[in-house]
């Protein structure tokens, strides 16, 4: 059965299926499902619980032999699978048809993943998830929905909230429902039940608390926001992320954008680009639109990146300005391109 975040609980709690699959970008859902799932497999007497993180260079031989293999501490055991990767052999996959078909087994199976693409969604593993277990997709959540979703959070805590004051709080956090759920948890603590919050008791007790993480940079670049782009920025400074990882991120946009401008220049399909650049249907407009800059343009940022990249190094001319300067100047380069 395919299900939905809010669905979880119930569902879990009616019936723990023997394999549970949870697909998606939107990490708390992810996390808080994985965390009830196991709370109530141990309250079901599975109290072993076996954890791989599965890469490219995973021996799934080891993971097969362990799940057939009696358990000389524990009767029943929790197999926590977390693929990092969706490359899998017909062998594999066949082994997680079987496995989300084990209706008789000692063996828990779950399963985390992050987004599948349609065709994914389609193979014979994850329907078998679908049909014989429980599947669910976590997405981030649009506007309406989210400000549903801290609506329930604030109800779970005995507290409800003027539809103005759920606006400011979703517009503070921009999204990010990890943030979301610590600032309603920190409500909890400063008002009493039955409190119904309106936006002057937001404003006073939620601090700017969104986490922010360099991927952000990337979506403000293809996005051309200059103003989540110096407001990430900032926030990643403030908390002492290293300015070469944030470079990375926009060198990573940059290469992306000057491959994808020289790709169109060549008359390559826009469908074809986006397959082989691995550029999601979502953004695929913004890349667009920005590409048809020319790919002069984006190689002559990617030169200016290689040059930051001996700044931050410490082998740059004497002379060269400090890294926070020039990562800001690049970033908003990148940026401000004509769309």
């Amino acid at each position: 059965m395919k299900i939905r975040a809010e669905q979880c609980a119930r569902t879990l709690e009616r019936s723990l299926p023997p394999a549970f699959l949870m697909s998606g970008e939107e990490p708390l859902q992810k996390q808080e499902a994985l965390d009830l799932s196991l709370r109530l497999a141990r309250e079901q007497g599975f109290e072993e619980r076996l954890r791989f993180e599965i890469d490219l260079h995973f021996d799934w031989t080891q993971l097969f032999n362990e799940w057939n293999a009696p358990s000389l501490f524990a009767p029943r055991r929790i197999f926590d699978l977390r693929l990092n990767h969706l490359r899998l052999s017909k062998e594999t996959s066949a082994w997680l048809v079987a496995a989300a078909r084990a209706t008789h087994t000692d063996n828990l199976l779950l399963l985390s993943v992050g987004k599948l693409e349609a065709a994914q969604k389609k193979s014979a593993w994850v329907q078998a998830f679908e049909q014989h277990g429980l599947w669910l997709e976590a997405w981030p959540l649009k506007d309406g929905e989210l400000l549903a979703w801290m609506e329930r959070r604030l109800r779970t805590q005995g507290l409800s909230a003027e539809r103005e004051a759920l606006q400011l709080l979703s517009e503070q956090l921009e999204g990010n429902l990890l943030a979301a759920a610590q600032e309603i948890d920190k409500l909890a603590l400063l008002f009493p039940q039955n409190t119904r919050l309106n936006s002057e008791m937001v404003l006073s007790s939620v601090a700017n608390s969104s986490r922010h993480t360099v991927f952000e940079i990337g979506e403000a670049i293809v996005q051309s926001d200059v103003q989540r782009a110096l407001r990430v920025l900032h926030g990643l400074q403030q908390e002492g992320e290293e300015p070469i990882l944030i470079a990375w991120a926009v060198t990573r946009e940059i290469r992306l954008l000057a491959d994808l401008a020289k790709r169109m220049e060549q008359g390559e399909s826009s469908a074809h680009a986006q397959k082989a650049l691995r550029i999601r249907d979502p953004q695929m407009r913004h890349y667009t639109t920005k590409a048809r800059t020319g790919s002069r343009h984006w190689q002559s940022l990617l030169i200016e990146s290689a040059q930051f990249d001996r700044i931050v190094k410490g082998v740059a001319p004497a002379g060269a300005p400090r890294p926070w300067p020039a990562l800001t100047a690049l970033m908003l380069k990148a940026c401000r391109a004509p769309r």
